[in-house]
């Protein structure tokens, strides 16, 4: 005589439910894997609100290296490796673009990449300063999705604001999107660098036009100084640092209430190479690379600014990291948690290029301070971007 059997149905989750599920999974790579379980999961998952939130609690990981047009994925055994195979076929040069303009990139961001045409007859180097870089046509992309966005022309009016002898250069760059923007809206910042003060130009797109911002600050803070240029530039929690080591001074742009200002650093030679990042309770942090003209000159710094004291004495020192004897490091830049360090060997360019060896890349983790090897690359690279984010599949269009 058959039986039958009776299967016990457990009632669906509510989605609410899920959701708070989800934002307790601890990686991107994690919630991806949960989404490809069943396609109840992936509508919750790939919701907006819900990757906001993620993204809130989970900062994107750092997945590789943008270089020219080519991506430099992380490698195994690193923890992103799998993540960043997944940004093979990402047309990261973003080809889409109208072929009129000659394109090249200026920043990366948010999954979003700032490109800018290059006027007929200028020099298509970004290291070397044309006047008519103000008038370059600038698109702001998205290569997932292939999509992008043509900015209006700087207005007349605003860059007449500027004396074009007195401009020493000028950069582009992507503001990081706030928590509480629209997860399309976007800021893009055109700063230019004159003799005696700073004008920035903003374009929003929830405002759909530019702004000027002038910082008549900017000579007196580097008053005395011979050679004073803003060549290296981080984002900590909505503010852009420059640091100016030869004064002794970080300079400081805070874009959620658009104003300059600086900050004192630990005095030290002039010659050091400083790196700002967020540090533990949203203070800022700063790493101090080995320099062969330091007391510590195989040691990586870690010092955060406490704001209870005066001047350089904010700064208190948190940690100091022992690196391999003879060799030059240099900072790739800070994203998705991590500093990017490459190792470059001593003696290095003199070995015939076909012989040289792959330089190591070496990841900090800014909560821990725990080196991890990231990737090798055949090359030093000039001016990379950082790419963090989620993998495609979790990535919602950002234009």
């Amino acid at each position: 005589m058959a039986t039958a059997t009776a299967t016990a149905t457990q009632p669906d989750l509510p989605d609410e439910m899920l959701e708070e599920i989800f934002l307790r999974l601890p990686t991107a790579a994690d919630l991806a894997r949960t989404s490809m379980a069943c396609s109840s999961f992936r509508g919750v998952i790939t919701d907006h609100s819900l990757l906001r939130r993620f993204r809130t609690l989970h900062p994107p990981p750092l997945l590789g290296i943008i270089s020219t047009a080519s991506f430099l994925p992380a490698q195994p055994p690193h923890l992103s490796a799998a993540a960043a195979r997944t940004l093979a076929n990402a047309d990261i040069s973003c080809s889409f673009l109208p072929t009129r303009e000659r394109w090249e990139r200026h920043d990366f961001r948010d999954g979003r990449a700032l490109m800018a045409g290059v006027p007929e007859g200028c020099s298509v180097s970004i290291n070397d300063y044309d006047p008519r870089f103000l008038d370059m046509v600038l698109a702001v992309c998205d290569p997932l999705h292939r999509r992008y966005v043509l900015l209006p022309a700087i207005p007349d009016d605003l860059t007449a604001l500027v004396d074009q002898p007195d401009i020493l250069d000028v950069v582009r760059f992507l503001s990081p999107s706030g928590e509480d923007e629209e997860y399309t809206s976007f800021t893009v910042l055109c700063l230019v660098e004159c003799r005696t003060k700073l004008i920035l130009f903003v374009f929003s797109s929830g405002v759909g036009q530019w702004q000027a911002i002038t910082f008549d600050g900017w000579g007196a803070l580097v008053a005395g100084s011979v050679y004073c240029r803003l060549c290296y530039r981080y984002c900590v929690r909505g503010c852009f640092c420059w640091p100016i080591p030869e004064m002794n001074k970080m300079l400081l742009f805070d874009t959620r209430n658009m104003e300059f200002s600086s900050v004192d650093l630990p005095p030290g030679p002039r010659t050091r190479r400083l790196v700002f990042v967020e540090a533990a309770e949203g203070r800022l942090g700063m790493f101090t690379l080995p320099d062969d003209e330091s007391d510590f000159p195989h040691v990586l710094r870690y010092a955060v600014l406490r704001n209870d004291g005066d001047g350089p004495n904010q700064w208190r020192s948190e940690a100091a990291i022992s690196v391999p004897v003879g060799s030059h490091y240099k900072a790739m830049g800070v994203a998705g948690g991590y500093l990017l360090l490459q190792v470059i060997p001593e003696g290095f360019y003199s070995i015939p290029k076909p012989e040289r060896p792959d330089l190591d890349c070496f990841t900090v983790n800014l909560h821990t301070l725990e080196l991890d090897w990231f990737c090798g690359i055949r090359h030093t690279i000039l001016l990379p971007d950082l790419y963090a984010g989620f993998p495609p599949s979790l990535s919602l269009p950002t234009i």
